[in-house]
């Protein structure tokens, strides 16, 4: 694909003219995150280490002297992949996450971008408040924040000292240039952070029932506080989860049947947040319409980020699974002007969602969600990774966006012969205390990291420069 394209789209609004420039990011050897189990064949796939993965989150900081543009951006909890299930004596099975660098701490990096060349030229691991680095594992069970995942290496023997109370799982930056903080979101919680861009230490830390609405800790696990901007023209932080709350089962009147939660459920919330008070001002509701999604199940949904356009205006990132089974991501116009404040509603309010009538006196009939169109198909522009995760405003017209190539690496099931088992689902293997493989799989099977798909291993990043300022959009 060329590095240069301009495109037309129109789905509603006035006709979307946009000039797209590809780059890809380069990174310094140094970066590349060491292996750190003792499988041949993984550290044979890997010779340098896991490829950086700095596309989780961006912020533009500015204008570089060259005239270059200098963007924060931001890697997630590091190099892990799907794991089986666990099964430990006296408790149910548990879903797992394999950490083949389980030393990994989670990062922001700063981006040079001029000309024909994005460069990352520098990487500052996040800190604790007391100083100590962050970590990418899971926070311990019991604890506010805990995903309920167990950590594995990727020999998949269970080990408990892999939790860690330091744990972080980063996904959306942005940068309040008048105070001079970033904000980081952490799906663990989820939280909302507030950190020193010169030493990478967490100064605050917000989370549900602290800060942020007590609701949010019924978050899906892995599906935590995803997208997150800064709106300078207010000051605020506007925040939402990738997906549907999981809050058990509830009525679903499109089937008739009792469904999951956080399957069915019509809308994600968004939050904003006062940094001046520390506290949640509102909470709105993000529809999703379960025509768009696979299996007509919301919970397909996997939003990314979003940048603030002033005036109660935003563009989000949209993406999943949809009816097709192919994967869509959109960048979609979004206006939060008169939309409901939700937040005194807990998540009675997603169930009656899905019932279509009241529900402990929440009634999604009653709520006026935000309202969104959409702006760009991005895969009609040549978008192929799964995961569009990072976006920042870099002027009146251009955005900048990343993809989160999960580190190069991806979790698979190969036979005794070494060849990888066509459409295995690794999470449907079940594994002992011991690691040893005890349902779901094969005699001489072995579950392994390997190379990602081609598509997603490069680290990519897209500047979008459209003809009208993005300002001027409208959806009326």
């Amino acid at each position: 694909m060329r590095k240069h394209d301009e495109y037309t789209q129109r789905h509603g609004l006035d006709e979307i003219k946009v000039a797209v420039t590809r780059l890809l990011i380069e990174t310094p050897p140094g970066l590349h995150v060491p292996y750190e189990g003792n499988d041949p064949q993984v550290a044979a796939a890997f010779p340098q280490g896991f490829p950086p993965s700095y596309g989780s989150g961006l912020a533009c900081k500015g204008l570089a002297s060259d005239g270059g543009i200098v963007l924060y951006c931001l890697t997630d909890r590091g190099p892990n992949g799907d794991g089986p299930a666990v099964a430990l004596p006296g408790t149910k099975n548990m879903e797992s996450k394999i950490f083949p660098a389980p030393s990994f701490k989670p990062s922001v990096g700063v981006l040079h971008v001029s000309g024909e060349r994005a460069v990352l030229t520098s990487s500052l691991p996040l800190r604790s408040g007391d100083g100590s680095f962050a970590s990418g594992l899971p926070i311990p069970q019991g604890t506010l924040g805990s995903a309920d995942e167990m950590p594995l290496p990727d020999s998949l023997q269970t080990d408990p000292a892999l939790f860690s109370m330091n744990g972080i799982d980063s996904e959306a930056i942005a940068y309040d240039p008048v105070e001079n903080v970033l904000w980081i979101t952490d799906e663990y919680g989820p939280f909302l952070l507030k950190v020193d861009p010169a030493t990478g230490m967490v100064q605050k830390r917000y989370g549900p029932g602290s800060g942020l609405p007590a609701v949010l800790a019924k978050r899906r696990p892995n599906r935590g506080m995803e997208g997150m901007t800064f709106d300078p023209s207010s000051a605020l932080v506007h925040a939402f989860l990738q997906s549907p709350l999981s809050d058990g089962k509830a009525h679903y009147a499109l089937t008739g049947s009792d469904e999951k939660v956080e399957r069915y459920a019509a809308f994600v919330r968004w939050i904003v947040f006062d940094p001046a008070t520390g506290a949640t001002r509102k909470t709105l509701a993000y529809p999703l319409d379960h025509a768009a999604y696979a299996k007509g199940r919301t919970g397909n949904a996997k939003l990314g980020d979003l940048v603030a356009l002033g005036a109660g205006k935003f563009i989000v990132i949209e993406q999943g699974e949809g009816p097709d089974g192919h994967i869509f991501n959109h960048l979609m116009l979004v206006d939060i002007n008169g939309a409901s404040d939700i937040g005194a509603y807990g998540s009675a309010l997603e169930r009656s969602s899905m019932r279509g009538k009241a529900v402990d006196g929440a009634d999604w009939r009653a709520v006026t969600p935000l309202r969104k169109t959409l702006l760009l198909d991005l895969r009609r522009i040549g978008w192929l990774a799964e995961k569009a995760e990072g976006l920042a405003l870099v002027d009146a017209h251009t955005l900048a966006m990343s993809n989160d190539n999960d580190f190069g690496m991806k979790t698979r099931l190969f036979d005794a012969a070494g060849h990888a088992v066509a459409d295995a689902d690794v999470t449907q293997v079940t594994v002992d205390a011991d690691g040893t493989m005890i349902d779901g799989a094969r005699a001489g099977d072995v579950m392994r990291v390997s190379p990602g798909d081609p598509d997603e291993r490069a680290l990519t990043l897209w500047m979008l420069r459209f003809a009208a300022p993005l300002a001027s959009l409208s959806l009326e």
